[in-house]
């Protein structure tokens, strides 16, 4: 995170009132999971940006109502912005890294290339035939 100021306000406590802030699904602070961009500090005003993990994060509002209360304790804060963008493919990779500890391995059916389909067979009711009708499609698919 990146940190910049030239007014009375303690970048410090800036960074402190940040770090208090957590992701609401996630349970980590957000400076901790490398998801605040910049805080920059112009007079009396912070811009916060903020760095989701997909574009339609619904917990959106929530972390920018949480940012916004956490920067409002700070002393000579007058105005609070923040700003929303989206992690590349690269930050999604670390975080997940970082939160599962190893390296995910890839899925090899999600890969473009792969000629694996799923085909789901589904019912309300119990009894009816789902696994005849699987094991059916299934060799009828492997004869062609």
């Amino acid at each position: 995170m990146t940190v910049s100021t030239n007014s009375a306000i303690d970048r410090e406590a800036v960074w402190a009132a940040l770090s208090t802030v957590q992701d609401p699904e996630i349970r980590r602070p957000l400076v901790d999971l490398g998801m605040v961009a910049s805080a920059d500090i112009a007079g009396d005003h912070v811009t916060v940006t903020v760095l989701l993990t997909i574009s339609g994060c619904p917990m959106r509002s929530t972390i920018t109502n949480d940012i916004t209360q956490a920067l409002a304790a700070v002393p000579h804060v007058q105005g609070i912005d923040v700003r929303m963008d989206v992690m590349t493919d690269e930050q999604r990779a670390e975080l997940r890294t970082m939160l599962v500890g190893r390296e995910t391995r890839e899925i090899p059916f999600a890969k473009a290339g792969s000629l694996t389909r799923v085909i789901a067979v589904a019912s309300g009711k119990g009894g009816v035939g789902k696994s005849s009708v699987t094991v059916n499609l299934a060799a009828a698919l492997a004869a062609q």
